[in-house]
């Protein structure tokens, strides 16, 4: 005689939890990332942040646009010529994101050369700027290079988890100094 009732299996029922109602300062259809920076625009001024004059930019520039901008405005200093540079990268001396860029002169063979960022402690300004934004979106080395491959820069650089301790060293020289302002005050 069979069974009447099954043992270890019990129909499960689902019970919703209620949903609390929108506050009137909150909208219900937007995503707590977009609260997140709503909230945190005050923090940081983008236009303040980009000022020429606080810090180095950083552009992307294409060498062509460069080369033809150098020849409509530039005159040689040896030669006293116009129209006469070729302006080149010098892909030996690429360091990541940095690069040495060189002005030739094709009359007289002057030249004048100069690298794409400021030198820093920890390498070059704009590898670890690069270093610190993919860190702050949430990326890493892998991430770093697809966007590299895809935007036709350079690689990034081969040290990219070295210039992690530079940015952690200095998180954690803001957050102490933070920490003993808040409890002065």
């Amino acid at each position: 005689m069979p069974r009447t009732k099954t043992f270890g299996h019990q129909k499960r029922r689902l019970i919703r939890k209620k949903t609390s109602v929108c506050v009137a300062s909150e909208k219900c259809d937007v995503s707590s990332s977009k609260k997140k920076i709503e909230k945190s625009k005050g923090y940081f001024d983008y236009e303040d942040n980009f000022s020429a004059e606080s810090q180095s930019r950083f552009v992307i520039i294409d060498l062509n646009m460069l080369n033809d901008s150098f020849n409509n405005i530039a005159k040689c200093r040896y030669c006293d010529r116009s129209f006469c540079f070729d302006v080149a990268e010098n892909k030996s001396s690429r360091r990541g994101l940095a690069s040495s860029i060189s002005a030739t002169c094709k009359y007289c063979g002057s030249s004048h050369g100069s690298m794409t960022s400021n030198s820093v402690p920890a390498g070059y300004e704009v590898n670890l700027r690069f270093v610190y934004g993919m860190r702050c979106i949430g990326i890493g080395k892998s991430a770093a290079q697809t966007f590299c491959a895809l935007m036709n820069l350079p690689p990034p650089p081969a040290k990219f988890e070295r210039l992690y301790t530079p940015i952690f060293n200095a998180l954690e020289t803001a957050s102490s100094r933070s920490m003993l302002y808040y409890i002065a005050y």
